[in-house]
């Protein structure tokens, strides 16, 4: 992927959340690919490591850190770790996320509300306020994994989830207008229904299968390397002037 005859992303150090597998792992691969020396972060360790592995077998630039992003003392701490090995961070991919489907009135909703949202949403905002100097200085640019269900509710989704990928789009949104003044941008993707670990349980029910397919113009799930194209176009110079949208990959699924 090149620019004017350099790498798209050409050494810009990125940092990416989640980054241990499924669609965090394949947008890690695509931005090193694109030219980004890449920090995989996962809150699996060894993933993350292996991650960063697969992007130095190609010949690209990575290091892996372990990262709990509900925790805000560890986003300080991987922030400060990123500037002093590789330099001030120009792009920050927040895909972390977590699934629990306990519904309603159930009892352990409350205790799995909190969990969503500490990941999903504080998550991201931990990322964001500890990487904010850093992307001043670099004048950079932070994508964020939404969802379809930042618009839509589907069958199965529970509102927490729903919820929190909603307040993950109008984050977005409202800090791409508190942002524009330090010449940082701020986007979204908004991932359909795609096939890795979090969708094996859905891939393996009938009637869920048939619901996705039935909603679904292209009539498929989509892969994670499906997302990781759209996020490399959001960070990169051919997107100078996209803040604050929300651009949903998702097979058609929200043009029905």
């Amino acid at each position: 992927m090149y620019l004017d005859g350099k790498a798209l992303l050409d050494g810009q150090v990125a940092v990416v959340t989640g980054a241990g597998q499924g669609i965090g792992k394949a947008i890690a691969l695509a931005l090193a690919k694109a030219g980004a020396r890449v920090w995989a972060a996962d809150v699996n360790a060894e993933q993350a490591a292996n991650t960063a592995k697969s992007i130095t077998e190609f010949g690209g630039t990575a290091w892996h850190v372990q990262w709990d992003v509900s925790k805000v003392e560890e986003a300080t701490k991987v922030a400060e770790m990123v500037a002093e090995i590789s330099g001030d961070a120009a792009i920050l991919i927040n895909n972390a996320g977590v699934h629990r489907r306990a519904a309603i009135g159930s009892p352990n909703y409350v205790e799995s509300w909190n969990e969503i949202m500490a990941v999903n949403v504080d998550g991201v905002m931990h990322g964001i306020t500890a990487f904010l100097d850093q992307l001043k200085r670099t004048k950079g640019c932070i994508v964020n994994t939404a969802s379809i269900n930042s618009f839509t509710a589907a069958p199965n989704e529970t509102s927490a989830y729903v919820t929190s990928k909603g307040a993950v789009l109008m984050l977005t949104k409202g800090l791409a207008v508190d942002f524009a003044p330090f010449g940082i941008r701020v986007n979204c993707v908004a991932p359909g229904f795609i096939e890795t670990a979090q969708t094996a349980g859905s891939r393996a029910n009938p009637d869920r299968v048939a619901f996705v397919t039935a909603h679904t113009p292209m009539k498929r799930f989509g892969q994670p390397e499906e997302i990781a194209g759209p996020v490399v176009f959001l960070a990169s110079p051919l997107a100078s002037f996209v803040t604050g949208v929300a651009l949903p990959v998702d097979g058609g699924f929200l043009a029905l």
